[in-house]
């Protein structure tokens, strides 16, 4: 099994490598410690979702750009290969489906989350717009302060340059798709 740290650590080094950034410097851009991003480059840390993000946000790259894995032309594999990345409560379990390739502009995930479970998401830099196609159970989402209630069969999409909050208001575990696209 593929597991999403087993690619962080060397595609975080890469890319600070290829950017010839110091690790003091990768703190300074994303506000994460020189020690955390040490461990993570050596693969000894888990990072939290908020980190992965923090550190995608000061690099200006897609989330999945540290947890790709360079993949053949065609794929088939479940859902739930790979180990979920978690959020700061449990509940929440977010399963990357296809890193981000600058070729296609988005990346996907498959998403659950417990009864009663709410995520609070970090704005996205640049013009990241996301879609969340709600498969099972009822899911309220916040954006900008505005709560929109999303249930099963529906979507919506929404431009994700500011805070936004997902919460499973229902009484049984919600399924999602998430798209992320990040326009030009």
């Amino acid at each position: 099994m593929n597991q999403p740290d087993a690619h962080l650590a060397n595609n975080l080094k890469a890319i600070r490598e290829d950017r010839n950034l110091s690790l003091d410097k990768l703190s300074e851009l994303t506000g994460v410690s020189k020690s955390m991003l040490r461990q993570i480059e050596i693969g000894q840390s888990n990072p939290t979702i908020a980190t992965i993000w923090k550190i995608a946000n000061g690099l200006r790259i897609p989330f999945t750009a540290l947890l790709r894995e360079r993949s053949p032309n065609v794929t088939v594999r479940p859902f739930k290969q790979d180990a979920p990345l978690l959020g700061e409560t449990e509940g929440y379990r977010l399963y990357p489906l296809n890193a981000f390739d600058p070729e296609r502009s988005f990346e996907t995930y498959y998403v659950e989350l417990d009864p009663g479970t709410a995520l609070d998401a970090e704005p996205h830099q640049g013009n990241a717009e996301e879609h969340v196609f709600v498969l099972s159970g009822q899911i309220e989402i916040t954006v900008a302060g505005e709560p929109f209630s999303v249930s099963q069969e529906n979507f919506i999409s929404f431009q994700a340059n500011c805070h936004h909050r997902y919460q499973n208001v229902g009484d049984e575990m919600a399924v999602a798709f998430m798209l992320i696209s990040y326009g030009a």
